[in-house]
């Protein structure tokens, strides 16, 4: 025994769940000891059992519904295809719908088109990215003239660009590093420093969820349009993402010194990441433990409003005049 106790007390695991057990059963079994000796034992325990799990669905229901608590697997993008020169088939069909890199118009000259028509676009980049900017990617070209996406969506077969404002693009560049790594794409010392990250492309998905290209560019009635769009659209279409990156030239670093900016590797072929979206199941846990808690306490409520009109109705049939006189014992009489 005392060594029982001992291992209790030396692993914390085994002592927090104790802790919790011994304090839930506590603070149940209190409550129902006072429920009990007010209203009897069947009628207390469902009492408890009403307010014990009316309280656990109200709890799973916010954790449905904002997605904390009891949680699942967060979505998640998984890895199909590392295309590595896009010279040959793709794996997935989908992938070949996608114009090479290479196929493509030079974003420094669609850029410099646009800004040909629109000077004031021109001095906006010029105050935000100093004199001399260069849009170096289709990403570089869309985000510093964000009305040039429309025009390069079209040549994309049903892809769509996205720019570095783009709060997507930072987790898809993100899980296309993780499959880059663990993949050894570019040798065993493969890291986020072996290459540069160029464009970012989304494929499927829900069109009512994309965001605008340019802020104000919907309406107000188009944009709640789009949001009960998405939500009367039960399934959600396969979205897919495209990152192409290109390994970055070898540079020597003497010693002591700086390493210097990375360089791209022009001779280097563009390598495309393949990526699925996996929506996950984050609220299914949640869920369950809403439903599960919820019938508990339909049942217990049921129950306990089946006892109240039973009593009700027994009460209401008692007829005091109906029921025998009572016999006085003639020894108690004074």
């Amino acid at each position: 025994m005392i060594n029982l106790l001992a291992a209790i007390q030396f692993d914390p695991h085994i002592r927090g769940i104790l802790v919790v057990l011994v304090g839930v059963g506590v603070l149940i079994g209190s409550v129902y000891l006072l429920l009990a000796t007010n209203t009897g034992l069947r009628n207390g325990f469902l009492i408890a059992m009403a307010g014990l799990f009316g309280w656990m669905f109200s709890m799973g229901a916010i954790w449905w519904i904002y997605g904390i608590g009891l949680r699942g697997k967060d979505p998640s993008w998984v890895a199909k295809e590392i295309n590595f020169s896009r010279s040959g088939e793709p794996i997935n069909d989908v992938l070949e719908q996608l114009p090479r890199t290479e196929d493509l118009e030079d974003p420094q000259q669609l850029l410099s088109d646009y800004l040909a028509d629109h000077p004031d676009v021109q001095e906006k980049i010029e105050a935000t990215e100093g004199e001399g900017f260069k849009a170096t990617t289709l990403t570089k070209a869309v985000t510093a003239a964000p009305a040039l996406k429309a025009q390069v969506d079209e040549e994309l077969n049903g892809w769509r660009i996205l720019s570095e404002t783009d709060s997507r693009r930072g987790e898809a560049s993100a899980s296309a590093d993780a499959t880059l790594i663990a993949a050894q794409a570019f040798g065993s010392e493969t890291a986020s420093s072996s290459y540069t990250v160029k464009d970012v492309f989304f494929f499927g998905g829900k069109p009512g969820a994309e965001p605008e290209t340019v802020k104000g560019e919907r309406s107000t009635i188009s944009q709640v349009w789009h949001r009960v769009q998405t939500v009367f659209e039960p399934k959600n279409p396969p979205l897919y993402a495209a990152v192409t990156v290109q390994q970055n030239a070898a540079q020597v670093v003497a010693p002591g010194e700086a390493p210097p900016p990375a360089q791209i590797n022009e001779q280097a072929d563009t390598v495309t990441v393949l990526m699925e979206r996996n929506l996950g199941y984050r609220r299914l846990p949640s869920a369950l433990f809403t439903i599960f808690t919820g019938i508990i306490f339909a049942v217990s409520v049921w129950l306990l409003h089946r006892r109240d009109k039973r009593a009700m109705r027994e009460r209401s049939e008692w007829d005091p005049s109906a029921q025998p006189p009572a016999v006085r014992d003639p020894e108690t009489v004074g």
